[in-house]
């Protein structure tokens, strides 16, 4: 621990309160006119500045505008940064500062998370003793939920960023932290295959055909996006008339929330600070952590292409009845089927049998939520580089040519997926 650190779990506020003015005397009312923020706006802040990403264009609802119709490059700083290098997995560079930056727009709870990140850099005394020169505390907080700053007068965002970034521990803390929902998050979500109940046991395929059944007859043997007819319908069941816009194949039950979710501890802690609710993780066998997909649109969701958000019809009401479905698209080159669809259409779950539960609201929203970190971070591209170079691994086998791909991380990968498969 560095000289003069503070101690493991010591609230952030009191971290920062001994010399860190509040700014609730009128004299600080009236001539400092700089916001008072959140934690979260104020390290989004800070990478924005650093990163030269325009702040002014992020939006918790959408992605920029154009960003289906213009390159990435628009929209994302470029990956080697002055102020904080990459970070390297599986041989690929991804973008600290976007990644850190994305995280804090996107997620659902982004004041857990900078809060987070905050506890990690404040554990150097240098750290602390900037952020006390260029913050004041907002009012008198009296835990680290209530703590809200504000940039004092006489400093600006480049002071903070020159001096923050200056701090090896400052870019260290923050290259970890960034790697760490990266390779604990984003890559498993990608990465995982099937779903929780094909596990190849009697009971695991038992449970993955009922669940399959369910969906089927909540959709109506269809699949709600992209319009694909189930190839073995029942006899009982007439299908629409054949168009150009449907389409017959072989439907899954495939998972919002992938395999090994509830099992990796890891996974599990950061699914609940990026949401801020555990329930995500304790219902994975069940209609309303399902979608019926066939393999090809399986496998694009999984890779962040493309995703359904639910989004409340009237804010004040939270009931089943209240929620909308629509579709979002992360991809201009998806399959033909998907490809109908236009980003913001809505779609409807349900066919019959009413009484089989929809996918549920917060499950799409937080997986929607990582579909923007993943593509406005770059890190979606980055993940699907990484995972054909582990694909070839798999057909050609472990190599002197193919270790330096990937290295250690396939294989921990591997070994923390024994225990589910």
């Amino acid at each position: 621990m560095e000289d003069g650190a503070s101690q493991p779990g010591t609230p952030a506020v009191e971290i920062l309160r001994p010399e860190l003015p509040t700014g609730d005397s009128r004299e600080n009312h009236i001539f400092n006119t700089n916001p008072v923020l959140s934690l979260a706006d104020v390290f989004r802040h800070i990478t924005a500045k650093a990163a030269g990403i325009d702040i002014n264009h992020s939006d918790p609802d959408t992605l920029p505008d154009g960003w289906l119709q213009a390159s990435s490059s628009i929209f994302k700083a470029d990956i080697d940064n002055k102020y904080l290098e990459p970070f390297e997995y599986s041989g690929h560079k991804i973008s600290v500062l976007n990644l850190v930056y994305a995280l804090l727009t996107y997620g659902l709870q982004p004041n857990i998370l900078a809060l987070e990140l905050l506890k990690k850099t404040l554990k150097s005394r240098l750290v602390r003793e900037l952020m006390r020169a260029y913050f004041r505390m907002n009012g008198k907080p009296m835990n680290d939920q209530d703590l809200q700053l504000q940039l004092k007068i006489n400093h600006t965002w480049e002071d903070v960023v020159n001096g923050l970034f200056e701090v090896v521990a400052f870019r260290h803390e923050m290259r970890i932290w960034a790697r760490r929902y990266f390779a604990g998050l984003l890559v498993p979500m990608v990465a995982a295959k099937g779903t929780p109940s094909s596990n190849g046991t009697a009971t695991g395929n038992r449970t993955q055909a009922a669940l399959r059944e369910l969906c089927l007859k909540r959709d109506g043997h269809m699949t709600v996006i992209g319009r694909v007819w189930n190839r073995f319908w029942p006899k009982d069941v007439v299908p629409p008339p054949r168009t150009e816009l449907w389409d017959y194949g072989a439907l899954k039950a495939c998972h919002i929330i992938p395999q090994g979710s509830p099992e990796s501890l890891n996974l599990r802690e950061l699914l609940i600070n990026f949401s801020g609710d555990s329930f995500i993780v304790d219902m994975i066998n069940h209609t309303s952590n399902a979608l019926m997909l066939t393999t090809q649109f399986h496998s694009s969701f999984r890779r962040f292409e493309w995703s359904i958000e639910a989004k409340l019809v009237d804010e004040s009401k939270n009931d089943n009845d209240n929620w909308i479905y629509v579709f979002r698209k992360f991809n201009p080159y998806l399959p033909r089927a998907l490809d109908q669809h236009a980003d913001g259409e809505e779609v409807f779950f349900g066919g019959k049998d009413g009484n089989i539960p929809s996918p549920n609201p917060e499950l799409l929203n937080v997986y929607t939520a990582l579909a923007k970190v993943a593509n406005a971070s770059g890190a979606a591209e980055a993940i699907d580089l990484i995972l054909r170079d582990e694909e070839e691994i798999r057909e050609r086998g472990l190599t002197g040519r193919t270790w330096g791909k990937v290295g250690q991380n396939y294989l921990v990968r591997q070994l923390e997926r024994l225990p589910t498969e």
